[in-house]
């Protein structure tokens, strides 16, 4: 497989993260249980893209790992080395997003897990109260928000330049 370069890997966070603001405007524009599914799915993408950062920039930002022998498969934490902040996946969350995209591929010990975060979700969008699960996935979106906000004034610092100006993403984005 052919490994990524610095452009390719900053062109898809760039893009990622306007994408995923997006989410979020259009979310808190109309809340709608498919609009809450969509923006849990674009917060969990970032992780893929922080491990992808992670490998090519490791003085920009790096993955904690867990110290217990057996890590859990929603244990995604980063730091950004200089502003020392950190992001950690939401384990709730997670299960709506495995739930999402395996279905009912896995084991059924799991499965009963995330039916029970996703229907939890869904229950609260049909009653129409803003339960625990749906202020998590807000409190999590602006999280992963400030965080890529962050990430992307550290990626100035590093480069000592705008990266997103040399890619042109705004004015492709039009």
């Amino acid at each position: 497989m052919k490994a990524k370069t610095d452009g390719e890997v900053l062109l898809h966070f760039y893009t990622h993260s306007d994408f995923l603001e997006e989410t979020w405007a259009e979310y808190k524009n109309s809340v709608t249980v498919l609009k809450a599914l969509n923006l849990n799915i674009w917060t969990f993408a970032s992780f893929i893209i922080y491990e992808d950062i992670s490998r090519q920039l490791p003085n920009v930002i790096k993955r904690n790992k867990s110290d217990s022998e057996q890590p859990s498969e929603f244990e995604f934490e980063y730091t950004l080395k200089k502003a020392d902040i950190t992001i950690q996946a939401e384990p709730e969350l997670f299960y709506v997003f495995s739930r999402i995209f395996e279905g009912k591929q896995i084991q059924k010990k799991v499965l009963g897990k995330q039916n029970h975060q996703f229907w939890e979700l869904h229950k609260e969008f049909l009653e129409e109260d803003k339960g625990r699960m749906t202020l998590l996935l807000e409190d999590f979106a602006k999280k992963v928000i400030r965080f890529n906000n962050e990430l992307e004034l550290e990626l100035i610092e590093y480069y000592g330049f705008n990266y997103r100006k040399r890619l042109n993403i705004d004015s492709a984005m039009r």
